[in-house]
């Protein structure tokens, strides 16, 4: 026998599913087009209602964090060209 290996579904795959349930898609055919189980569909509803689509990923603060750094890295950067321009300028004042 080949055994099938499951493919892993995305966040929006998942929310795309939900979302279609709750409209009031048939469980059954939902199912069958998105190839899980009832039970599986189901506990992606639940997930849904408490934690949005983050519930999907598998760690949602990494990526605020990514964005943070980011965000630090910039101005980390522009606080330094600020303070190098401030520099040339005192030189300058002094000459």
């Amino acid at each position: 026998m080949e055994s099938k290996k499951k493919e892993r579904m995305s966040a929006n795959k998942k929310t795309e599913a939900v979302l279609r349930l709750l409209r009031g898609e048939p469980l059954e055919e939902l199912c069958r087009q998105y190839n899980v189980s009832a039970s599986q569909l189901s506990e992606w509803q639940q997930i849904f209602l408490e934690k949005g689509k983050d519930g999907f990923r598998k760690h949602p603060e990494e990526r605020r964090l990514r964005e943070a750094q980011a965000i630090i890295g910039r101005q980390a950067m522009e606080l330094d060209l600020y303070k190098k321009k401030m520099e040339l300028i005192r030189q300058i004042k002094e000459k």
